[in-house]
C-alpha cells in the first residue's frame, strides 16, 4: 500500500519536472532525514519535517513579572486579566496525557518541556506528568526560574534523574560571587540530571508584549524585516495551556490561528496546508510582511543587557 502511494507521487513529479522546485520550496524546507517519518509522508504526502522540540504548557501561572517577558503587557485574559492580575489556569490532566500519547503515536521521541511563558514546576502534577513522559521515551529538558526548587527540596529529589536536563535562570544575583553560590547550590541538588544556567537579564531580546518592546521597539528601524525568518529555523511544537498552537515563540497570542489540539489532532494541524503555507511564506525574502505579527517582530535584532 505504501509503495503504491509513493509510486503515484513519483509519477506526478516525472510527468511534470517543474513540480520538483515548488515541492522542495514549499514542503521540504530544511530537510533532515532524522525528522522524517515514512507514515507521515504517506498520509500527508509531504516531506515537511516534524518539529525539533515540543512544549506542552500545563499551567498559565508564573510567580514572577519580568519586564523583559512577553507576559508583561498582556491584558487579554491569557496571561493577565484586564486589571493586570495574573491568570491561573491549568491544562486538564486528561488532555496532557492525550497529547503525550499522540506524540508517541506520531513517532516523536525528542525534547519535551512542560513550561512555556510559565513556571511549570509550581504545578503539583508536574512529577506525575514527567514520569509518564519518560515512560514514552521522551527527552525531558525543563526551564525554570529556580524559585519552586529553592522552596521545595523534596521536589529537587523527585526530579533528579527524571529530568534529563534542566536550565535554571539566575534572576536575582547581584555579582559573580552570588552567581557562583547559586550554581553550586543547584548542582548539589541534582546528581543525575544535567544542570545548566542562564542569566535572563543578559542579552535580552525585543520580545512582543515585554516592557522593553513597548518602550523601545517603535524607535527601531529594522531592515531585517525583509529577510527570511531565522527564528523558525528551529521548529517547535508550542501548545498553550488552552490547547491553542503558537506558530513560534513570539506568537503567544496564537494570532495565526493554526489550530487547537483539543479540537484537532497534532498531525492534522502540523501538516495542514495552512501551517505549511505560512512557513513557506515567512521563509522567503519579504514574506514576513504578509503577517501583522511578523511585521511587528524585532526578535532577530541585537540583544541588550538590563
Amino acid at each position: 500500500m505504501k509503495a503504491t502511494i509513493l509510486k503515484k507521487m513519483a509519477k506526478k513529479v516525472i510527468k511534470n519536472p517543474k513540480r520538483i522546485k515548488g515541492y522542495v520550496d514549499n514542503y521540504l524546507g530544511d530537510f533532515n532525514p532524522k525528522r522524517i517519518n515514512i507514515n507521515n509522508i504517506i498520509k500527508y504526502k509531504t516531506f515537511f519535517p516534524i518539529w525539533d522540540a515540543c512544549q506542552i504548557e500545563i499551567t498559565s501561572f508564573c510567580n514572577r513579572d519580568c519586564d523583559f517577558c512577553p507576559r508583561y503587557s498582556d491584558r487579554s485574559g491569557v496571561r493577565k486579566n484586564e486589571n493586570g492580575h495574573k491568570v491561573k489556569k491549568q491544562m486538564p490532566s486528561e488532555k496532557v496525557y492525550d497529547i503525550i500519547n499522540e506524540l508517541e503515536k506520531i513517532g516523536y521521541r525528542g525534547k519535551l518541556r512542560f513550561g512555556r511563558l510559565s513556571e511549570a514546576l509550581y504545578d503539583d502534577r508536574y512529577v506525575e506528568f514527567a514520569n509518564y513522559a519518560r515512560s514514552k521515551d521522551l527527552y525531558l529538558k525543563e526551564f525554570s526560574n529556580g524559585d519552586p526548587l529553592k522552596k521545595n527540596l523534596k521536589l529537587c529529589a523527585e526530579l533528579d534523574g527524571v529530568l534529563q536536563e534542566i536550565v535554571i535562570g539566575l534572576y536575582d544575583c547581584k555579582d559573580e560571587n552570588e552567581i557562583c553560590e547559586q550554581k553550586k547550590w543547584f548542582i548539589q541538588k541534582f546528581k543525575k540530571t544535567k544542570v545548566s544556567f542562564s542569566i535572563p537579564q543578559k542579552n535580552c531580546l525585543f520580545r512582543q508584549g515585554s516592557k522593553v518592546y513597548v518602550d523601545y521597539a517603535d524607535k527601531k528601524k529594522d531592515v531585517a524585516l525583509l529577510n527570511p525568518c531565522l527564528s523558525y529555523e528551529k521548529r517547535y511544537l508550542l501548545i498553550r495551556y488552552d490547547g491553542e498552537i503558537s506558530l513560534c515563540c513570539e506568537d503567544d497570542s496564537c494570532s495565526f490561528k493554526v489550530g487547537n489540539v483539543f479540537l484537532q489532532s497534532i498531525a492534522e494541524i502540523w501538516w495542514s496546508n495552512r501551517h505549511r503555507k505560512i512557513i513557506h511564506d515567512i521563509r522567503k525574502k519579504g514574506g514576513k510582511m504578509k503577517y501583522k505579527r511578523c511585521r511587528e517582530c524585532y526578535v532577530e535584532m541585537e540583544g541588550f543587557n538590563l
